[in-house]
């Protein structure tokens, strides 16, 4: 049996907990940074399609061509979701990037991403999620606090929480592309290991649901593999091992996590 095959094993006897206390896992789909139709897209949309798993796709309003919602208008599957505006670093030089951090005034910061709303709004026909998704995964507090001013009902970022959010938070907790790596998709292995340890601290954190991570136009054969395997494995078409596979708005009306304590925080 190879890494990989040890992997999933983990990941079946994971399962099984959630199985003998009566709980099926819940999954979620987030892809970033869409701005146009493209042959990375259409992929996607043909995986998607393929496993029947529904999508959250965050798009960059201030880059979104037309052609992006002429792809996604009348996908069932497909909600778009404002990913900041432009997705432009505004952070100081020698801190991790962030367009909305505290390095702005929140009132110019809320405004553009009430200009995101509007333009995707128009440009996706109405399929936009409540979910506000920061590039880079990171938001300042008060832009968090007040996201609800711009018209959002939530946030999704990544990694579980250690303590609770103002706004509902619907985070991804699994990125199959390893950035640090050098921009590659994560092997099997890696991602058979992450499924099992998030599955045992859904598990512990009441049966939480768990987010996966995609970036469409940044995936090698490897990312798609990977992508692939996740859905094959715990896809609506396994039959012994599926978990349900969730849109994230159906997340955002559940009570805030409990936190167990000494978790990790991506």
């Amino acid at each position: 049996m190879n890494e990989a095959e040890t992997g999933w094993t983990a990941v079946e006897r994971e399962m099984e907990r959630w199985q003998q206390a009566g709980q099926q896992p819940r999954l979620f789909l987030r892809d970033d940074d869409a701005v146009a139709a493209t042959p990375a897209l259409d992929r996607l949309t043909r995986v998607i399609r393929r496993h029947e798993v529904p999508l959250l796709l965050a798009s960059i309003p201030a880059h979104a061509e037309e052609s992006l919602g002429a792809a996604v208008r009348g996908e069932e599957l497909i909600t778009g979701a404002v990913h900041g505006w432009a997705h432009r670093d505004h952070s100081p030089i020698g801190e991790k990037p962030s367009e909305l951090g505290p390095h702005r005034p929140p009132e110019t910061v809320l405004g553009e991403l009430r200009r995101g709303r509007e333009r995707l709004g128009e440009l996706f026909g109405g399929q936009l999620s409540e979910l506000l998704v920061p590039p880079w995964n990171r938001i300042d507090e008060t832009v968090l606090a007040l996201a609800g001013e711009a018209g959002f009902g939530g946030v999704s970022a990544h990694g579980w929480l250690d303590a609770t959010p103002p706004v509902a938070m619907v985070n991804v907790h699994i990125d199959i592309i390893h950035w640090s790596g050098g921009r590659v998709g994560r092997s099997a292995e890696w991602i058979a290991a992450e499924l099992a340890r998030n599955l045992a601290e859904a598990r512990k954190r009441g049966y939480r649901a768990i987010g996966i991570l995609t970036h469409h136009l940044d995936h090698d054969e490897a990312a798609w593999a990977g992508l692939e395997a996740i859905l094959s494995r715990l896809g609506p078409q396994n039959a012994t091992w599926h978990a349900e596979w969730i849109g994230a708005d159906d997340l955002i009306g559940e009570p805030a996590e409990p936190n167990p304590g000494g978790s990790d925080t991506a």
